[in-house]
């Protein structure tokens, strides 16, 4: 069974589509720094190109992995399973898996810059759900919205980096459907990693 080392977290979407659709009352994309009051937007070194996002958050931690030949030296996929990195500021619509929030795309295109930065490197992309709603619905719209990005991904130029996309569901949530929104929110994400 596959491990989650997570890396950052944050807000990102909903479990589901149906009447109990948790991410109603989710954190809009552009009040995430009021849940993390310590992240703050910064310039991200990407060979001497500036990305703006947080130090510890997706683009750093890729970057960092990616200059220290992390990637280069894992053997193979195996080696590279176990670290996923979620994104800070993608966010999806309530119960949608193919329309974004408004700034959800500086991120993506982020994410493009390193790709295009690194072109020996390789992803995948995981969509992840709470524990509320019918699980069905949530590995459904899990599985539509890593589509979306490994498709949107495709459409900047860099779809031959992108290896896969998987839906888990809740499979991986840690926190009880009867906990607060704002606890279950760290379950609801959209994660990438390396692999090969």
């Amino acid at each position: 069974m596959r491990k989650k080392q997570t890396t950052t977290t944050t807000v990102v979407t909903d479990s589901t589509n149906t009447g109990s659709d948790t991410a109603a009352t989710a954190v809009p994309p552009d009040t995430t720094a009021a849940v993390s009051p310590t992240k703050t937007d910064e310039n991200i070194d990407l060979n001497g190109i500036a990305l703006k996002g947080y130090k510890g958050g997706l683009e750093d931690m890729m970057i960092t992995f990616l200059k220290s030949d992390g990637y280069k030296n894992a053997a193979n996929d195996a080696a590279l399973k176990e670290t996923w990195y979620d994104f800070d500021h993608v966010n999806f619509k309530s119960g949608k898996g193919n329309e974004l929030e408004a700034g959800s795309e500086g991120q993506l295109q982020n994410l493009v810059a390193i790709l295009k930065a690194y072109p020996d490197a390789r992803i995948k992309i995981g969509g992840y759900t709470d524990k509320t709603g019918n699980e069905a619905v949530n590995l459904k719209i899990s599985k539509e919205r890593a589509n979306y990005i490994k498709e949107w991904l495709g459409k900047q130029g860099v779809g031959t980096q992108v290896l896969g996309a998987e839906g888990y569901g809740s499979e991986f949530a840690k926190v009880d459907a009867a906990a607060s929104d704002s606890e279950r929110a760290s379950d609801r994400k959209m994660s990438v990693r390396f692999a090969k």
